[in-house]
């Protein structure tokens, strides 16, 4: 089988771009051959580990040059960005224009920017489209996989299939760099925040939390770390504007690799979760996994050991840091990861399927014209 996978790869590090790697991994070690698009900001730079995109035309270029060349498709795409919208949709064109209609592998939850949108609405259609151009479609749980059906899309198509996975944890713990523990042993309690800079991440309401849980714990500290580099600079700029006492209290940082991130949340007092529309984050997996606390968000997906506040109210995810602090004991016993899956392993089971599927269509349909 030849795989192409379309999507973010690392560096740097993110949650979409360690899936693919690990399921890169899986379909080679299965003797497969696996060809990683990169669509990650560091797309244009030219790495043996991935085929480079340099602009728009060269996307599709190199679309219809892996069609050509027998490659089937999987798609890693969500409801939060046009830009990935269109370039998931020339992929399904692509993908159909050679006869093998792509896969679909559908990141986030339920309150995306785009999905799920209520019928008649113009972004329900472009979707719509785009699901029915597949041919099948992996997402994170059964709640989506209806959401998704509800477009019209029949069930068997739809896989729910968790994009955690047992290899997710296997980390080694490193060394962190002299700031960094100066930081941790400074500071007390010290929250961990995974975030970026954009809307959906609610920094400004971060922030107001933080400012609120101070004035009540003056020692506390929190780190912001996973801006990629095109987002790092504004990261900066805006907490430059901060009273120096209210910088005192953060760390801030860019991207990390999967060990420096491990190892750093393993030390922290807490994690801080502020996106809705993730569904079920990796990183608030991983941190139960670790025994770590998390407060995150609201959005009606999350695992029950967690503590929840509501989103976009700084009142509350304060009350939630200091309900968390001043019951930490309780709130540390039931910090818990129960029955991690290898869904790697599923996921190449069932791309593999596929793509062994249409392969032996096509064989048919060779053997027929001759």
């Amino acid at each position: 089988m030849k795989i192409l996978q379309i999507g973010n790869y690392p560096p740097p590090a993110c949650g979409w771009a360690i899936q693919t790697k690990l399921l890169v991994e899986e379909i080679r070690r299965r003797g497969h051959v696996c060809q990683v698009l990169n669509i990650n900001e560091n797309r244009k730079k030219k790495l043996a580990e991935y085929i480079d995109v340099q602009n728009g035309f060269d996307y599709l270029y190199k679309l219809l040059r892996f069609a050509a060349k027998g490659y089937q498709f999987q798609v890693h795409v969500n409801g939060q960005s046009r830009t990935g919208y269109v370039l998931a949709l020339l992929a399904a064109l692509a993908g159909r224009f050679r006869g093998r209609p792509i896969t679909l592998s559908w990141q986030g939850g339920l309150q995306q920017k785009y999905f799920p949108r209520p019928r008649g609405q113009l972004v329900r259609e472009a979707y719509r489209l785009l699901f029915r151009l597949c041919g099948k479609i992996a997402c994170n749980d059964l709640q989506i996989k209806r959401a998704i059906e509800s477009y019209g899309i029949v069930s068997h198509r739809v896989a729910a299939i968790p994009a955690f996975s047992i290899q997710n944890l296997e980390f080694h713990h490193v060394p962190l760099e002299p700031p960094i523990e100066t930081f941790l042993n400074s500071r007390h309690p010290v929250f961990f925040c995974y975030v970026s800079f954009r809307p959906e991440y609610q920094l400004p309401i971060l922030r107001m939390a933080m400012k609120q849980f101070r004035q009540k714990c003056e020692r506390a500290g929190f780190i912001w770390l996973g801006f990629p580099s095109k987002e790092l600079p504004s990261a900066q700029e805006f907490v430059a504007s901060w009273p120096g006492g209210e910088r005192e209290g953060l760390l801030l940082l860019g991207n990390v690799d999967h060990d420096t991130f491990s190892t750093l949340l393993s030390r922290c007092f807490a994690y801080i979760r502020t996106p809705a529309c993730d569904g079920v984050a990796a990183s608030v997996l991983e941190s139960l996994a670790l025994g770590v606390p998390v407060i995150t968000s609201e959005n009606h997906n999350r695992p029950p050991q967690v503590t929840t506040y509501t989103e976009k109210d700084a009142d509350d995810l304060c009350q939630k840091l200091v309900f968390v602090t001043e019951h930490y004991a309780r709130v540390k016993e039931q910090t818990k990861l129960h029955g991690a899956e290898d869904n790697i392993a599923r996921t190449a089971d069932w791309l593999l399927e596929e793509s062994l599927h249409r392969a032996k269509e096509l064989a048919r349909d060779f053997a027929s014209a001759d």
